[in-house]
């Protein structure tokens, strides 16, 4: 009997420490714990700018994550649908957000947060911008064949047909550029929301 209690007393000796923080009132401090709340709060409470801490972690977690990213480009490459939007009256608004993609996961690797968020916000309005330009295009080109010859129809289709083409394309890769930057922020920044 005595042994049990014993060992009830140490445990929870050994607990209080762990335990005390949580169950004390906001406000109240034991002078012993303050070396250990301090520790907590520099492992746990690190802030979106912090470029310290565990380097070897975070440089695990970046490559597994871009490694999935390029996995699944490469599947839809294999699958030929990658190549799509790069080709065309669209390729410029393309690579453009292809290479802000690019900024965006060298952004990530730097851990400038703000600018991942930035980036990520503005590419999708880039994308919106390639829808304009398709449906400007593709209107135009339905405008200007006002014709009844068959014939005639079937180019002013074939430049409709461009013209989304260029508006769906640029908008997919926007957002799904968008996307990726927001679960690498997500999963990779530290950062709510």
């Amino acid at each position: 009997m005595v042994d049990t209690y014993f060992r009830e007393s140490v445990s929870r000796q050994k607990l209080r420490p762990i335990v005390g923080p949580i169950s004390q009132k906001p406000g109240q401090e034991q002078p012993g714990d303050l070396g250990s709340q301090a520790v907590a709060r520099k492992l746990w409470d690190k802030s979106p700018d912090d470029t310290h801490g565990t380097p070897l972690a975070f440089l695990s977690r970046f490559i597994v994550l871009q490694t999935i990213g390029a996995a699944g480009i490469a599947g839809l490459w294999i699958a030929g649908i990658a190549g799509k939007p790069f080709v065309g009256d669209n390729a410029f608004l393309c690579w453009l957000i292809a290479a802000i993609g690019a900024l965006g996961i060298l952004c990530v690797f730097l851990r400038r947060w703000h600018d991942v968020d930035w980036l990520a916000t503005h590419v999708v309005r880039i994308g919106l911008l390639g829808t304009v330009v398709g449906l400007i295009v593709a209107f135009s080109a339905a405008r200007a064949g006002g014709s009844a010859d068959p014939n005639a129809i079937r180019p002013m289709i074939a430049s409709v047909i461009d013209g989304m083409y260029v508006a769906l394309y640029a908008t997919l890769l926007g957002i799904a550029t968008n996307l990726w930057l927001k679960i690498n922020l997500r999963l990779l920044g530290n950062v709510d929301g």
